[in-house]
């Protein structure tokens, strides 16, 4: 079914570094079942800021056996509404809209060893993942993780605090760029050379900006890591490799159906609207996020017809070939097409 936002009362707000918070959620019983999360997942949250409905995706950077809490942590930016709002704005007992946790880069094999690289707030989702190995595995846990300055590392007690407690299985490194100290495709392949036998064995989990995304990505493929060992988490739509085709969208081409909460409504698409515009255009308020492909918040199946996407980082070839796509990415590209956000 598609994705409903509930209200959420803040429960404590934790400054992280100079311009990092952590924001911790009360949960009520009532919806218990709804916030049960996986490492590595993501809330989507909305606020009303000047007037204008803005919604944003931050990764979930708590991680318990019992789900007892939920944190996200976010960074501010400089010209992020959001992030604006989040760090200076938002107070303990105040209420956000927040949508049930999503998204794929989560870990299944807690007894493999694993291999974590960070940089900067790419470090939320992954000291998720980092603390469900720990507390529900057995195996090593590496982790690289590179920042500007020592001021800018975010978790930084809460990371040594971990390595002081498992001793025996966790390796923290930290790399800061202001002593010329970068994860480059060249240190990346020194690391994985380090790991010994355990580099074939080894899962891989990287998220961070997009450069460094692709220079750990080319220094893993260069150290003979195979593809279904590396995970990767985009917070912003890489630069497409593939521009999607140029569709005309008049006559049937451009009427589709779409879905929504058992609901059929018919929607004569314009110029240049993707399918998410178009939904939206018409009112039926489809669930979205971050609307360049990446949060896959706005994931809807393809019932009938064909329709393109410009790119993929947020689905996997399994939801791929089951029909889902990114409404937010996605043009119909013939007669026909009929898309539901009702399908699991």
């Amino acid at each position: 079914m598609a994705s409903h936002f509930h209200h959420l009362t803040v429960k404590e707000i934790k400054k992280e570094t100079l311009n990092t918070v952590s924001i911790i959620f009360n949960i009520p019983e009532t919806i218990t079942s709804e916030f049960k999360y996986e490492a590595g997942q993501y809330l989507t949250l909305k606020a009303t800021i000047n007037g204008e409905d803005i919604r944003r995706s931050y990764s979930i950077s708590s991680y318990t056996s019992t789900d007892q809490e939920l944190q996200v942590s976010c960074k501010m930016i400089e010209g992020g509404r959001m992030s604006t709002f989040l760090f200076k704005e938002l107070g303990v007992d105040d209420t956000l809209e927040v949508m049930a946790p999503m998204g794929n880069f989560t870990l299944d094999a807690v007894n493999k060893p694993l291999v974590l690289f960070a940089a900067g707030s790419g470090i939320t989702p992954i000291i998720s993942i980092l603390k469900k190995a720990l507390t529900e595995g057995n195996n090593t846990v590496n982790l690289y993780y590179g920042n500007r300055a020592e001021e800018e590392v975010i978790f930084k007690s809460e990371l040594t605090e971990l390595r002081e407690k498992y001793t025996d299985r966790l390796l923290v490194q930290h790399f800061l760029s202001s002593n010329g100290e970068r994860l480059d495709s060249n240190r990346t392949q020194s690391l994985v050379s380090g790991l010994g036998d355990a580099k074939s064995t080894s899962n891989y989990f990287v998220c961070g900006p997009e450069g460094m995304i692709s220079a750990v990505k080319s220094g893993l493929e260069t150290s003979s890591i195979n593809a279904n060992q590396i995970n990767i988490e985009y917070f912003a739509s890489p630069k497409a490799e593939k521009a999607i085709s140029e569709t005309v969208v008049s006559g049937k081409v451009g009427d589709i159906i779409a879905e929504i909460d058992g609901e059929v409504h018919n929607i004569t698409m314009e110029s240049g609207e993707s399918i998410l515009d178009a939904a939206n255009r018409i009112g039926i308020d489809p669930p979205f996020s971050c609307q360049s492909g990446v949060c896959t918040t706005c994931k809807c199946k393809v019932m009938s017809g064909t329709v393109e996407m410009e790119n993929n980082f947020g689905l996997g070839e399994d939801e791929e070939e089951e029909g889902f796509v990114l409404a937010c990415i996605s043009k119909p590209t013939s007669a026909g097409v009929k898309v539901s956000w009702d399908e699991d």
